[in-house]
């Protein structure tokens, strides 16, 4: 049991595309954001929400280098994780509207690389898949990919002599919904079909049309100041890791790897939320959105970790909810008993404990982000949800 929470707090899970400056819709009461925060001990975090209109308010709390005087604010620049799997998702799906690649189309051919990973049974045996792999099953996390720091099995794997470039895979295409490097292979089929690395394609495809500057794998040089602190929560408070990477990336991972800031990312939910229009173009047809916001599990399922019948500690979040449903892109609120969001508005996180939430009905999008691990921090996770809550009820105040 003691190694699956630590699993689960480590978990990857891993503004608008109009940006004229209309009035917004809603009212929000700062004073429990204020409040919260100081009796936090968080070192920094920010929060913004986006109407439909574009319209951009922004609530920073502590500076963008902890321990300095600065105020952080929506440019900064945070290491996303898995919130790059919405923006990878996007980039498939332009693919497919292109004709270039089906949702449905078996990759045996066009991935053999990844589709000859053995399945490794409950038993701890390895077997030859029987059915395919599609698209599909990647986006949704249905093709049977983990992460080895979430399940016993793959962190147990003898790996001796292993030539595939991914571990096994947990189970045939379609049987479960298991959260893991699904998205990374998304990435490797984005580069093979395209014909351009993901950085590249995405910064001509995605980023670059949205103005979204602030938004890299490799962060340009005369940006990197702009990189936040972040680090690590113990028992004994925050230990910071190195702020700036180092050395470039070579390997654009689609599940996990992009940089960007708060204004960047409330400027791609904002462009979703209008039907992948924004001022001078767009990103996706209407009719490939509406798949974003519809579920597409099969066979009923749901978002499932098994989470251990005693509950979880007290330091940990409560996300996600394993009644929850999951589309093409993101998680889809389903639960009878949410007291905030609407059942049908979406959902994910990153690993350093950052959230959003795209409401398309209410016409609200919702970024929140602060900048260390584990993830799922109750502490951290709770102030989404306080914000969450606050924009919610401005905007049924103001309705």
């Amino acid at each position: 049991m003691k190694q699956f929470l630590c699993a689960l707090l480590m978990i990857a899970i891993v503004t608008g595309c109009k940006t004229e400056n209309q009035e917004s819709n809603v009212v929000i009461n700062e004073l429990p954001l204020e409040t919260y925060y100081q009796n936090s001990k968080l070192p920094a975090a920010i929060m913004g929400y986006s109407t439909e209109e574009g319209k951009m308010n922004w609530y920073a709390f502590g500076p963008s280098v902890w321990g300095g005087k600065d105020t952080i604010n929506e440019n900064n620049i945070f290491r996303i994780y898995s919130m790059t799997k919405a923006i990878a998702s996007v980039a498939a799906l332009q693919l497919v509207e292109k004709g270039l690649i089906g949702l449905d189309d078996p990759l045996d051919e066009l991935m053999p690389e990844m589709t000859s990973i053995p399945i490794l049974s409950k038993e701890g045996e390895l077997v030859k898949a029987n059915k395919s792999i599609t698209l599909r099953n990647l986006l949704t996390h249905t093709a049977g990919f983990g992460y080895d720091f979430f399940d016993v099995q793959l962190q147990n794997f003898d790996t001796t002599g292993w030539e595939y470039e991914d571990l096994p895979r947990l189970f045939e295409t379609g049987e479960k919904w298991h959260y893991g490097r699904n998205t990374d292979w998304v990435g490797k089929i984005i580069e093979k079909v395209s014909g351009e690395n993901l950085e590249d394609y995405i910064r001509e495809n995605i980023t670059g049309p949205l103005n979204m500057n602030s938004t890299w794998f490799n962060v340009p040089d005369n940006l990197k100041e702009n990189i936040v602190s972040w680090g690590t929560r113990d028992s004994t408070g925050f230990k910071e890791y190195p702020r700036i990477p180092i050395a470039p990336v070579t390997e654009f991972i689609a599940g996990e790897g992009l940089f960007g800031s708060p204004k960047d990312y409330l400027t791609f939910l904002n462009c979703i939320m209008n039907n992948g229009t924004y001022d001078g173009g767009q990103i996706l047809k209407s009719e490939t959105v509406e798949l974003m916001f519809k579920n597409a599990l099969p066979n009923g399922l749901t978002l499932t970790f098994d989470l251990p019948e005693e509950g979880l500690p007290e330091t940990v979040g409560h996300f996600p909810d394993e009644s929850d449903l999951y589309s093409l892109s993101w998680a889809i609120e389903n639960s009878n008993d949410e007291m905030v969001r609407t059942q049908g508005a979406v959902y994910w996180a990153g690993v350093a404990n950052s959230y959003y939430t795209l409401d398309k009905d209410k016409g609200i999008a919702i970024v929140y982000f602060t900048q260390f691990l584990p993830f799922n921090d109750k502490v951290s996770y709770d102030f989404y949800r306080l914000f969450e809550k606050e924009v919610y009820t401005g905007l049924n105040t103001k309705q």
